[in-house]
């Protein structure tokens, strides 16, 4: 998930009461909510090296074991008596692992088992930016953390910014932009009301906060696995032999899914509703599954895109012939579909003859 999900998760979870237990506990669940993300400082060395290690070392089960004892032993040390190890490691387990569980929910995916084996696991159940999930648990904190001007500027700048990317960065799904726009329009109302008083009143809001986020967590995990065994079964009574499916999640939607899949010699792609009943919608573009040829085989084992063979999901490969060898395009059907596809799941390899 993103950087604010998880932030706004450790931030709940400190505001439950957890941050009671010892000085610095509130530090020890919003930074081990995102402390697994250290691996993004590989992207500013380069991008492919991002993917290589993105979501595996630093996500991987023996990581969650090592990084409560890193973390809640720096914070006993900063806080010289004040911050006591033994809650601070337990607070630090929780919110570290709640990052790659967190993580594993959409189609990006998590290696659980690395650095001993690099396969992926993906949850296919919530999309990798989920305003539900930012409603919901910053409306919650807002509520208790938005009292004197300059809290309440901050939060709304945020929340402008944040509205700004749902409802102008993704296009159409207006019922679900209206009922994104309602929520905030109850919170807002609630701060106006002073409905939040008491410390446990807050407590209390909290902790139903995060029972309503899994929850909602838990039912599109269910409804994702049905979507899959539903479409995996009209796709063979189609006639298509499947050899992997995915039946990922869409922005604020939860009733349509982005369905991508792979024949002996091609991918295919397309759309799935589930409300009013299941509907499945095929493209008719074919893309050439051909990341078995020799010059995609030789693009692939180039060092400058490691990363892509590892991470790529749906790999196929386009080939232009130049006068000095080849220009190989490698995109991952997840992300790119098309040719024109250049951006997102995307690495170029130049190949001498």
């Amino acid at each position: 998930m993103d950087p604010i999900a998880h932030t706004l998760v450790g931030a709940a979870l400190a505001r439950t009461g957890l941050e009671k237990r010892s000085g610095y506990a509130a530090a020890a669940l919003i930074v081990g909510a995102n402390l697994p993300d250290i691996d993004g400082v590989t992207y500013f060395v380069s991008g492919d090296l991002g993917l290589y290690f993105r979501r595996g070392w630093t996500h991987g089960l023996p990581a969650i074991a090592i990084w409560p004892f890193l973390l809640a032993g720096s914070l006993s040390l900063l806080g010289r008596g004040r911050a006591r190890f033994r809650p601070l490691y337990w607070l630090s387990l929780l919110a570290v692992a709640t990052h790659p569980v967190l993580d594993w929910l959409n189609n990006y995916g998590m290696r659980w088992l690395m650095p001993f084996d690099d396969r992926w696991f993906y949850g296919d159940a919530v999309f990798i930016v989920d305003p539900w999930i930012w409603l919901v648990l910053g409306g919650s904190l807002f509520l208790a953390t938005s009292r004197g001007f300059l809290p309440l500027a901050a939060w709304a700048l945020l929340t402008m910014a944040l509205s700004f990317l749902v409802l102008a960065g993704i296009p159409g799904l207006l019922p679900g932009k209206l009922l994104f726009l309602a929520g905030l329009l109850v919170f807002a109302a609630a701060r106006i009301k002073n409905v939040l008083r008491t410390v446990s009143g807050s407590e209390r809001l909290h902790r139903g906060a995060l029972a309503f986020v899994a929850l909602y967590v838990l039912s599109m995990v269910a409804l994702s696995a049905l979507a899959h065994r539903w479409t995996l079964e009209k796709l063979r009574e189609d006639g298509h032999t499947v050899e992997t499916l995915m039946v990922a999640p869409t922005p604020i939607s939860p009733f349509t899914r982005d369905v991508a899949f792979s024949t002996r010699s091609s991918y295919r792609h397309g759309s799935l509703s589930l409300w009013p009943s299941p509907t499945l919608t095929i493209s008719p573009e074919v893309i050439p599954r051909n990341e078995d040829s020799p010059l995609a085989i030789r693009a692939l084992r180039q060092p400058e895109v490691k990363g892509f063979a590892v991470w790529a999901r749906f790999a196929w490969a386009d080939v232009v012939e130049e006068p000095e060898g080849f220009r190989v395009t490698l995109r991952d059907a997840r992300y790119a579909r098309g040719r024109r596809s250049d951006g997102f799941g995307t690495a170029v390899v130049l190949l001498r003859r």
